[in-house]
């Protein structure tokens, strides 16, 4: 029997319609498989080894996201920003003082002026917006004391001292404005990479010098009173043409401790450096988003990987790395004491690990929105902030 031409074309058509659904099963099982996200690795179970106690819990209305925005403490309360508002909560009790409303989206801060020199009262609180506005509160009353605008959004927001205070903004600029009226003192400015996670490293004050680290891989040195350069050190370059890669943030958390700067980059290094030139007395491979803390007993950071690691501080040479917290995204550690650090995730897990050895002691519950933050020291209480604006206060016996 001899076939048509129209049915020779049907067959083929639905032969091609065949090949092609499965070729589409196909190419959707590997896009599927790239995609997937790698799962989770399970939480160890934890046998506690130290006592640690919830003493409250509060949903403050402001939700951060992804914002990196930093409860700041004094002796008596908390003040933490974030959505369209702002607040101070009493530290014993978690009952709120004041709210005000910003009428924009927080997207840095929190930090103050204080009255003392040992940090105990707080005078102002100053925060940034999305619309590139800085801002200073009435600590006591939440008033608005003054607002400047800025180039471009505001990242993250310095301590004050010396009369000023530092905003950096994501087109790379450090702004230093008079802490008591935000007047503009001087800009100072790096150029900010194609490629950047618009992290919100904080710029540290280390009298007479303001230090900061740079989406360019740069940290940076100035004169507080009128900006003038003193140094600069690389710790990272873009290493390949893959995008990932080209990524250089200096976007976590720097530390000083004496002469010395400890700091961290994606895609690059973490140092031991020189405050007073800039040169750096250690360096080793390191990637990580978070930044770096240190004490006299060590220097701990988490990686792009998840991993915890303690260095010594002298030397840069690793003392100990756990990965039970692999892709989990684990904060940089804030130090308790002596003897424990404590790590934030972000399924909203409070990790208490031991200093010495790098395992786990106890394991608290926040913000079931998770975090991206580490929590703030105070004594043997740490406040933590999480995504959905849910306030923590957990306490180690």
């Amino acid at each position: 029997m001899t076939l048509k031409p129209y049915a020779l074309f049907i067959i083929g058509l639905i032969a091609f319609q065949s090949g092609c659904s499965q070729i589409s099963q196909l190419t959707s099982q590997v896009t599927s498989q790239k995609s997937r996200p790698a799962p989770l690795k399970a939480l160890k179970a934890v046998t506690p080894t130290i006592k640690v106690k919830t003493d409250w819990q509060v949903a403050t209305g402001s939700a951060m996201g992804e914002n990196k925005v930093h409860p700041l403490i004094d002796s008596q309360l908390v003040y933490v920003a974030g959505g369209v508002s702002a607040s101070a909560w009493q530290k014993s009790n978690g009952k709120m003082l004041w709210r005000t409303a910003i009428g924009e989206t927080v997207s840095a801060g929190v930090n103050g002026n204080y009255s003392t020199s040992n940090n105990t009262s707080t005078n102002s609180v100053f925060l940034g917006t999305t619309n590139g506005n800085a801002i200073s509160l009435d600590a006591k009353t939440g008033k608005i004391l003054w607002i400047e605008r800025l180039s471009s959004e505001v990242l993250s927001v310095s301590a004050s001292s010396n009369n000023r205070v530092i905003f950096r903004t994501v087109d790379g600029k450090l702004h230093a404005l008079k802490d008591n009226t935000g007047e503009l003192i001087w800009q100072r400015s790096q150029r900010p990479p194609a490629l950047s996670q618009l992290g919100a490293g904080v710029p540290l004050i280390v009298p007479p010098l303001v230090i900061a680290g740079f989406d360019n891989g740069k940290v940076a040195a100035y004169n507080i009173a009128n900006g003038q350069g003193i140094w600069e050190t690389i710790l990272a370059l873009p290493r390949s043409s893959t995008e990932p890669e080209q990524i250089t943030d200096v976007d976590g958390k720097i530390k000083h401790l004496g002469n010395a700067l400890f700091a961290a980059s994606m895609n690059g290094s973490s140092a031991g450096i020189n405050i007073e030139n800039g040169k750096k007395a250690w360096s080793l491979a390191y990637s990580t988003p978070t930044g770096v803390n240190a004490n006299q007993l060590g220097l701990y950071s988490s990686d792009d990987k998840g991993k915890v690691w303690k260095y010594d501080p002298q030397t840069g040479k690793p003392v100990w790395s756990m990965d039970d917290l692999e892709r989990r995204l684990p904060s940089v550690p804030a130090i308790i004491g002596n003897s424990h650090i404590a790590v934030t995730d972000k399924q909203g897990n409070i990790h208490w690990i031991n200093s010495a050895n790098g395992k786990f002691s106890a394991r608290s519950k926040g913000d079931p929105r998770g975090y991206s933050i580490e929590p703030e020291v105070d004594g043997m209480s740490i406040f933590v902030l999480g995504k959905g604006g849910i306030l923590t206060k957990v306490t180690k016996r």
